[in-house]
């Protein structure tokens, strides 16, 4: 279960080096076709954090061609992790942890991009690692290691000198984003989340992060082992996931994921889920805006896109990211 402590740094060893607590924020502006992203991933025992701020517009299938990027390594660690400002200008504020925050950045080298965004969450926020919200904890292959998924999501420590864990909480996102001259404003729905654990930055990985939020009522969130087989992109197996409705999340016990790429990001997908209940949740998705955002992690890669998601008549703007290792997709391009 979830706590107003979460939202802070978890008490660790101090030679737990590799600890590791990260936020990320995405948001975007779907009329103009804008996807925006801020990550944090903080190193509290080394002192250092690192930040990335990403803003593509369209779509963009080369790292040089997104319309702005603000990446930094080795910035000083704050002393907190609720209410701070880092050397590259982000701040963030969690007002009411872990439900309401509010994240600003302002370019430090001119006035090509800054934003002032409050995120509202619109439920509970869903613990991976608790079985009550993760039904699929309650089966074999919930527990099962695998190095693709990393230490956040899904392979769960127990070891009680070295924790681990991870929430999501689904949310709306309003405010502003100023980009090279150019204001917009920012009324989206998104999800957010928190981990924490010894991190080894793997370059195995490959997870696909999905969200299709469709208004304050209904919205899906999931987590999907990925491979790469004859140069495509398959979504192997469910790791966790819920549907939101109402304010009340249901566990997902299976999901299957289909899609068209180009480039790796995704243009068209079709999901089919089925919660706790027994309610089957079926929703397609285009893209409107992608990229590859390669500055969050140096050893990964994650195609991420801006998806127009449809539900019945529902109409939903949010992001999916495919999550790879570079060398794991590296190992598996076609000869």
């Amino acid at each position: 279960m979830i706590t107003s402590k979460d939202s802070e740094f978890h008490p660790v060893a101090k030679d737990n080096w590799r600890w590791t607590e990260t936020t990320p924020l995405s948001f975007s502006v779907p009329q103009a076709g804008i996807l925006g992203n801020m990550y944090i991933a903080a190193r509290p025992n080394l002192g250092v954090a690192l930040s990335s701020v990403g803003i593509v517009k369209g779509f963009r299938f080369q790292p040089y061609q997104v319309d702005f990027s603000d990446a930094q390594m080795h910035l000083p660690c704050p002393d907190n992790y609720t209410n701070y400002e880092l050397a590259s200008g982000i701040r963030v504020h969690v007002t009411q942890p872990p439900m309401q925050a509010r994240f600003q950045y302002e370019y430090k080298l001119g006035g090509d991009c800054s934003f002032d965004l409050s995120f509202q969450g619109l439920h509970q926020p869903f613990d991976a690692n608790d079985p009550e919200h993760n039904p699929l904890l309650k089966t074999e292959a919930g527990h099962r290691f695998d190095e693709r998924l990393g230490t956040q999501w899904g392979n769960v420590s127990n070891d009680p000198n070295n924790p681990s864990g991870h929430f999501e909480l689904i949310g709306r996102i309003t405010g502003e984003l100023q980009l090279r001259g150019v204001r917009y404003k920012v009324d989206c729905f998104d999800c957010v989340d928190h981990s924490w654990s010894q991190r080894h930055e793997t370059s195995k990985r490959a997870v696909s992060w999905i969200s299709a939020v469709f208004g304050e009522d209904y919205g899906l969130h999931m987590a999907m082992l990925l491979d790469v087989k004859d140069g495509k992109t398959v979504y192997e197996s469910l790791r966790n996931g819920y549907a939101m409705q109402d304010g009340a999340t249901y566990g997902l016990v299976s999901a299957t994921v289909e899609g068209y790429h180009s480039h790796h990001c995704p243009m068209n997908i079709r999901i089919v889920a089925t919660d706790v209940r027994g309610v089957r949740h079926e929703v397609f998705g285009n893209a409107i805006a992608v990229h590859p955002w390669y500055n969050f992690n140096p050893s990964h890669v994650a195609f991420q896109s801006l998806m127009q998601w449809r539900c019945g008549n529902r109409i939903g703007h949010s992001e999916m990211a495919d999550i790879f290792g570079l060398e794991y997709l590296a190992a598996r391009q076609a000869a």
